[in-house]
């Protein structure tokens, strides 16, 4: 089932969570010359009370880490603040394009600038005539709108009619940003079919097919 929320960085509240990153798929010199923290710590006062939070995991735009960044470096990408993550990983992300989906060196430099930094970006400063009450049918509402219409592209996601997966897809496989050279037409979509409306009250995805 195809899930229609954005996708945001996941922390767990704890003082107990073991660290457990895996150092045999990482290499000497990556063992040796790592030098931040197991997680990245976030400190937040609630009431009289301070919380240390451990960030376990960095999710924000769809396939950049599960596809596009090497298995190897998941845990490493999973602790670094979207701050770092072009210097840390637009490499990974240009290598990908290159080598795996035979993209020109100039477009992977492109999708690399538009995925990170890994963060859902909404430009409030476009989308002229979007209103809260519009936001949900607006065309220059949705997930890389900002990429797609530099003009009037609002960003976001919605729940209804954006699909990321496709979108990353025709992104990374196909011409969505306009690049021709290269596509691979059998791989822009995921051919899995989203057929049930979402609902209009939380939690408002639709409840998964039993069959």
């Amino acid at each position: 089932m195809k899930m229609q929320h954005a996708a945001a960085a996941v922390l767990a509240a704890t003082a107990f969570l073991a660290a457990c990153s895996d150092e045999n798929t990482r290499t000497i010199t990556d063992v040796v010359t790592e030098t931040r923290t197991e997680f990245v710590k976030d400190t937040s006062i609630i009431g009289n009370t301070r919380l240390t939070f451990d960030q376990i995991e960095h999710l924000a735009n769809p396939l950049v880490s599960e596809v596009m960044v090497e298995k190897r470096e998941h845990d490493h990408y999973n602790n670094t603040q979207p701050s770092e993550s072009k210097a840390e990983f637009r490499d990974d992300l240009r290598n990908f394009m290159t080598m795996v989906a035979g993209r020109d060196t100039g477009y992977a430099s492109t999708v690399a600038d538009a995925l990170l930094p890994d963060m859902l970006v909404v430009r409030m400063d476009r989308g002229p005539g979007v209103t809260a009450a519009t936001v949900a049918t607006a065309a220059t509402v949705g997930w890389l709108t900002h990429a797609l219409d530099a003009t009037n592209g609002y960003g976001g996601r919605k729940l209804d009619g954006d699909d990321a997966v496709d979108k990353g897809l025709g992104v990374i496989f196909g011409p969505l940003l306009g690049n021709m050279n290269n596509v691979s037409p059998g791989l822009v979509i995921d051919n899995v079919p989203d057929t049930k409306a979402d609902l209009t009250t939380f939690p408002y995805v639709a409840a998964p097919n039993t069959q």
